[in-house]
Order: C-alpha cells, then structure tokens, then sequence
C-alpha cells in the first residue's frame, strides 16, 4: 500500500511551508522532491522522519497513522547533507551505532551488530575502511558510510536530504548513478530530496516538483521534462524561457504572427504564458529566414553550443543550445544577426489567481524536417 500523504499543512508564524500537500508514494519506488530552497521540500521530510509535525494533514503507511508514532519507532533511516559521522568513531562504530544503542531488550548480538556491518559495507564498496576515521575518507566514502548507518537499521523508509550538495561535480555524478543502482538492488521506499534537476530526472522513478510550500506536478521524469503543467515547472526544470505572448480569440500572437490553437480551452483564461525550451530555438537554415536576433555570445559544453540571443522586444536575452555539427553550419560571429526559428513552444492560460487552466503545445515546423527548417508560417485572424 505504501505511503499515502494527505492535505499536510505545516505553518511557520506568517510564512506557509507546506500548504495542502497529498502524495502516494509506492512501496519499493524512489520518489525525488524537487524544488528551489523554501519551497517545503525539507519541511515535508522533516515530519516524515518524526522531526517536526503538522499543523493539518495526516500520512498513513499500510493503513497505520505514522504521525502517532515517535521518531524511533517508524523505521525511517534519514542520511544528511553533511553526514552527521561521529569523528571520533570508526566507519564501523558508525555503521552499527543505530543498532548499539537499541534497548537492551530489541538489541542484536554483538555478532549479529558485526555480520550485518561487514554485510553494509560490502554493498556500499568500503569493506577495507572499516578501521578508518571519518576525516581518513573522501567526502563521497563518508556518504556512502551515513548510507549504510542510516540501512543498519533496516528501515522501511529511506529518507535522502541532499545527500549529495556538499560533493563536488563529478563525485555527484558517480555516486548518484551508484545510489540508484544500490536502490533498484534493495527495494527500499526511497524519497530524495534535491534541487538539483539532474539529480532528479536521472535517479528517481517520479519526480514531485514543488513551489511555495505547494506541488505543482508529479509525474515521472519524461513527463515533467516533456511536458510540464505550469509555467513554473517549464522554467525550472525545462528551462522555458517567457515570450511576449497575447491570446486573440483562440489563436495566440507572437513576434507578429499568429497560430490557432486547437483544444485550448479559454474560459477563465486571464493571463497567457509562453515558454520555449533552448534546444527548439534553432538557427535558420537560410539566410533572411526566420525572426531576426543578435548572438551576445557563445559557449561551448559537452559537445553542445550554448548561444545567448537577443531580440527586438525580449528585455532579457534567450539562451539556445545547439550540437557543435549544427552550429558549424550556421556559424556567425559573436555581435552579428541571424534568423531563429521556434520548433516548439508551451502555452500557459492561467486565471486570476494564476492557477493554469488551459495548456497547449505548439510545433510551427512540425512537418518541416529538422535538417532544413522552413519559414514561419502566418495565420491571419
């Protein structure tokens, strides 16, 4: 049955950490919370690990109210920023305290407390460190020994917040394709808590994006790329960059020109947002095409061009992002023009109090092969 969240409301004096928040979470499944800081994703681990309560709301594991239950009697495991070892300790003496110090009468053999930490860090890859202290480690080996600490316990949930910010870029990356693979072999409910979007997408098998103490998509991380449900969700995590956008009866103008949109529904449709993403600005494939920008600069990542585009009417400039085989074709110099056209774009209609109505994806060049971008197309109202 798994986890079931319901209408959790934690407030803070004026400020709304969480505000009606509901979320299943499935046995077995690796959950990321996703969000910038203060958008309550640490709140809502906080109250599932025991550490703080709602002021509404209420969780339920397998039918069991887990809020009627103390910190120690949920079988949470919870493994910190900052690993929280003890450095006076051994890796080993931290990998069994949570059994150590147990009730004498719920407290494991001494060789049971052993067999089940040489049986830990083995999985986690460190069973020749078992002497060493804490400060003999590298960050990534202290994480995975709070990892293993936070399993002695054999918890039924693993709760992970930020695990991972206090590593550097490429330790991140290996050890988080390390984690999720740890995961898939053990099966344990997993929520991980991050800001980072990489992290997200790549580890988790749904992603809840939040915001203001509120959710604004759940899904998996196909879903929350591809297609997000608020405008929050494309700039944060798909990097939908606003477009000055008008709604006209039912067709939406743009840089002058017009499209229908089919399916959009526009009652209640006060405000209209428009997002594009940097991979569909693409550079026109003939010269006097498409609307005209300015290339501001030019950097060069991974096998990717990121380009920063200016144009007539954006107060802020667009950032494009280009494969290094595209942009030799189409190359021009930082300060010069070139056309730009649109290969996709995401509609927003939202009400008064901003809560999104209507949604719609629009593909301009849908017919039109990727290799050879064909001219804007306009439909006259």
């Amino acid at each position: 049955m798994g986890i079931e969240i319901s209408r959790l409301r934690r407030q803070y004096g004026q400020f709304t950490a969480l505000d009606d928040v509901s979320l299943t979470i499935a046995d077995g499944e690796f959950v990321a919370v996703l969000g910038p800081s203060g958008s309550g994703k640490t709140s809502l681990l906080r109250i599932l690990a025991g550490l703080d309560q709602p002021d509404a709301g209420s969780v339920q594991r397998d039918g069991q109210d887990l809020l009627a239950l103390d910190a120690r009697r949920r079988g949470v495991g919870l493994v910190f920023q900052h690993y929280a070892l003890f450095p006076h300790m051994t890796v080993a003496q931290n990998v069994a305290f949570g059994l150590r110090v147990r009730p004498w009468r719920s407290r494991p053999k001494a060789s049971v407390i052993k067999a089940r930490v040489e049986e830990l860090l083995r999985r986690v890859e460190l069973e020749s460190y078992v002497g060493r202290y804490p400060a003999q480690l590298s960050g990534g080996q202290r994480q995975r020994v709070a990892l293993a600490r936070a399993l002695a316990i054999e918890p039924r949930l693993l709760l992970l917040d930020e695990p991972f910010g206090a590593l550097d870029a490429q330790v991140r990356v290996n050890l988080r394709r390390w984690l999720r693979e740890f995961h898939r072999s053990l099966g344990i409910t997993t929520l991980f808590v991050t800001h980072d979007q990489d992290e997200a997408l790549e580890m988790a098998d749904r992603v809840v994006v939040m915001n203001c103490g509120r959710i604004e998509q759940i899904g998996t991380p196909e879903q929350i790329y591809q297609h997000p449900a608020t405008p929050f969700a494309s700039g944060f995590i798909a990097r939908g960059q606003s477009l000055p956008g008008e709604l006209d009866d039912s067709h939406l103008r743009l840089f002058g020109h017009a499209w229908r949109l089919d399916d959009f529904a526009t009652e209640d449709v006060h405000k209209v947002t428009v997002h594009a993403r940097p991979e569909h600005i693409v550079p026109a494939s003939r010269q006097g095409e498409g609307l005209a920008a300015r290339l501001l600069g030019l950097r060069h990542v991974a096998g990717t061009v990121r380009a920063g585009l200016q144009m007539d009417g954006l107060a802020e400039p667009l950032e494009a992002e280009w494969s290094e085989r595209d942009w030799a074709r189409h190359a021009v110099a930082v300060g010069e023009s070139l056309g730009i056209h649109f290969q996709s774009l995401t509609v927003f209609g939202s009400d008064k109090d901003g809560r999104v109505r209507a949604r719609a994806e629009l593909h301009p060049h849908q017919s039109v092969s990727p290799v050879a971008f064909g001219p804007w197309r306009r439909l006259e109202a």
